[in-house]
């Protein structure tokens, strides 16, 4: 069976992904959190190491009138700590970037990534350090929410579907809006026409403004629709029979998906559209976090409680296999055609005495569509993502305290006889130990 090579999709936390022939573009925002404090109110975006995700909300009670002030005025000659005190007290705001290390410690800095100086700090904490306890104590029940979350990424597994199906996706950039005219005093209509014609100028500005913003709107809302329509096509009619749409589609959705760890998946489709193989790079058990996070009461700094041994292996062998299981949810979510799907994990280390990179696969099963259909998707909460796997063909040595043991993967020619077969015999091939 001929197999088709297909670039391989990374995904690291936070970033998502382009793919086509022109390369891989990604964006991704800073570490941390921010925060924009004020005598009036505090409003905080906070980012989670190590997922890219965030939020921003009100911290302190309903919102207040907004005022501005700068926390360096250069026509001050007073210091930058009664500037600062002078600002909270007279409503106005400070943007604050709190950043939180791997230890624990906190690191506060201004909107331009400077420091505050030991004063500046006592203010801050003085005016704030009651919002900013809150945002410090927010963000460590996201943390641990997320490391709750490595162990139930199968929770967000699709059912398999036999007929595609297309999800519309919204054009989001908003309509522009004019600017309002500028009205004419009596002064300028009656006595200085040049300040008349300078209004009557600034308007037919704003008006052309308007038009060239209207026009470039909905340029971009065409092609917009214009790739709308075009994925329509690819995701109810191309993906049942080519295979490039089919790869196209599952590079597009894999990619979307906000991996709470990175992931790097590659996948090979057969000739005929039936099958798939996919790998799946896992990170190594001791990269996987290992640890708790708690505030410390009065104080602004987050302490770590290291996970006990067991329960830190039990994450990894949840998250190992409910990776496996979100990926095989796509597949026969997205591509109708496909009847069996051979997915084996590995984890890639550096050999510290010849210097190369090595692959130890960790587990690796086939799964006909007809037995995947079996599972309850309604009911995933229930299900333990590690049994899931152990209904197929599994090869996977397991010991009872949760360590991986290195394995030989499935190889193209037993997928292609799976194929043929129309099913593999479930549970087959079980290698624990």
């Amino acid at each position: 069976m001929a197999l088709r090579f297909r670039k391989r999709i990374k995904v690291a936390p936070g970033l998502r992904l382009n793919l086509g022939k022109s390369g891989i573009g990604a964006s991704v925002g800073p570490r941390g959190a921010r925060v924009t404090i004020s005598k009036r109110g505090v409003h905080a975006k906070v980012g989670i190491p190590g997922t890219g995700l965030s939020y921003r909300s009100r911290l302190d009670g309903p919102s207040g009138p907004r005022h501005t002030d700068s926390r360096r005025s250069s026509g001050s000659e007073s210091s930058p700590a009664k500037r600062l005190e002078e600002a909270l007290k007279d409503g106005g705001e400070i943007p604050v970037v709190v950043e939180v290390d791997d230890s624990g410690q906190i690191d506060i800095r201004d909107g331009a990534g400077e420091r505050f100086d030991d004063a500046e700090f006592r203010v801050l904490k003085r005016y704030m350090g009651d919002s900013l306890r809150e945002l410090v104590q927010a963000e460590c029940e996201r943390l641990n929410a997320e490391l709750d979350r490595l162990g139930r990424i199968h929770l967000e597994t699709p059912p398999p579907l036999d007929q595609p199906r297309f999800q519309r996706r919204t054009f989001r950039t908003p309509e522009p809006q004019p600017e309002p005219p500028l009205r004419k005093s009596a002064f300028a209509r009656l006595l200085w026409p040049p300040a008349g014609r300078a209004i009557d100028a600034e308007n037919q500005a704003r008006d052309t403004r308007y038009r060239e913003a209207m026009d470039n709107w909905r340029g971009d809302r065409h092609v917009f629709e214009q790739h709308e329509l075009r994925r329509q096509k690819r995701d109810t009619d191309w993906v049942r029979h080519d295979i490039d749409a089919m790869a196209e589609v599952l590079e597009d959705y894999l990619g979307e998906i906000p991996w709470p760890r990175e992931t790097a998946i590659s996948f090979d489709l057969g000739s005929n559209a039936a099958t798939v193989a996919i790998d799946i790079e896992l990170p190594q058990e001791d990269a996987f976090p290992g640890s708790e996070w708690s505030m410390p009461a009065g104080q602004l700094k987050v302490s770590r409680k290291a996970l006990p041994a067991t329960r830190r292996r039990q994450l990894y062998r949840d998250h190992a296999h409910g990776v496996a299981m979100r990926v095989l949810g796509e597949v026969f979510h997205r591509l109708p055609s496909v009847k069996v799907a051979m997915l084996s994990a590995y984890t890639d280390a550096l050999d510290q005495v010849t210097g190369n990179h090595e692959e130890t696969y960790l587990y690796s099963v086939l799964v006909p569509k007809p037995a995947w259909k079996m599972i309850d998707f309604a009911a995933l909460d229930r299900l333990d993502p590690v049994q899931v796997l152990e209904a197929f063909a599994l090869r996977r040595k397991l010991t009872r305290t949760g360590i991986f043991k290195p394995i030989t993967p499935f190889t193209p020619a037993e997928l292609e006889q799976a194929a043929s077969l129309g099913a593999a015999q479930p549970g087959s091939h079980r290698q624990d130990t």
